[in-house]
């Protein structure tokens, strides 16, 4: 049996929640799974409609303030889950919105059936639109930094191939328990998980490498899925990632300098790239 804890964070974003709940809910048929929201001081009524969808399966955590990170957050609801080594981690921000009932089994397809995939990020399309929000994330030269691949292109058939790519977005994606508490051992909070030093930015980036480069699993771009993405929904009222920049480049570069691979122009130069088969495809 599939256990997934689905783990979201939400500051003022009821009107979100509205598109995301129906959608994600209506995805979840035939899996076993547990929705953690930790709702961070709204005063939008956020809290009001989640009890007013009356589902036993989603667990609303009503914190004091909205003062916690992203990895603060998503650790602080890894806790409450409890989740067993195998059980399957998914991270999910709250300006999402599911346009099918096959997604998520698509993604959970990947990690279930092949052991050396750890992470499994989603094809993502901006809100109403057909042109690329995430495809996966390269390593840019003139930074070192990461960066979403061809951002803003129109779809096409290339962006629903799997590829394997050494990090994709946190805004959707799928992972096991053993590996999430493993990305990093050291948070101040005692929790394990995503790297709190991280405020808001690089967060994501820094636990794919953790998973693929200290763990040696892969990272899979999963294109058949059709999800769409307002991008940093709750960065644009609060932009705390723009603030903290400078502390959160050095911090990334010192730690993981000279380990991954500047790979920006390889993707963009062959479009079969890394492709991903699963066993026994080939």
């Amino acid at each position: 049996m599939i256990n997934l804890k689905i783990l979201t964070l939400n500051w003022n974003g009821k009107d979100k929640l509205e598109k995301l709940a129906p959608s994600l809910i209506s995805s979840l048929q035939g899996l076993n799974w547990n929705w953690y929201i930790k709702d961070n001081a709204s005063t939008d009524n956020s809290i009001q409609y989640l009890q007013s969808l009356n589902n036993a399966n989603i667990n609303i955590i009503q914190y004091k303030d909205n003062k916690q990170n992203f990895s603060e957050g998503c650790n602080y609801l890894f806790n409450l889950a409890s989740a067993n080594d195998e059980d399957y981690i998914m991270l999910l921000n709250n300006d999402v919105i599911f346009n099918d009932t096959i997604s998520i089994k698509n993604m959970i397809s990947i990690i279930q059936n092949d052991q050396s995939v750890g992470m499994v990020g989603a094809r993502l399309l901006y809100t109403n639109t057909n042109k690329i929000q995430h495809k996966g994330v390269v390593f840019v030269k003139n930074w070192n930094t990461p960066d979403h691949f061809q951002t803003g292109k129109i779809n096409d058939i290339n962006d629903e191939k799997n590829r394997c790519f050494q990090a994709i977005t946190g805004a959707v994606c799928i992972t096991k328990a053993k590996y999430y508490r493993n990305v990093c051992t050291t948070n101040k909070s005692g929790i394990n998980g995503l790297d709190e030093k991280l405020i808001w930015c690089f967060d994501d980036s820094d636990a794919c490498l953790a998973i693929h480069y200290n763990m040696n699993k892969k990272i899979v771009y999963c294109g058949s899925t059709n999800i769409f993405h307002e991008e940093s929904a709750s960065l644009k009222k609060n932009p705390m990632n723009k603030l903290m920049l400078n502390h959160n480049l050095s911090y990334f570069l010192n730690k993981w300098r000279g380990r991954y691979k500047i790979d920006a122009n390889d993707y963009a130069n062959n479009p079969n790239h890394m492709l991903y088969f699963p066993p026994g495809s080939k």
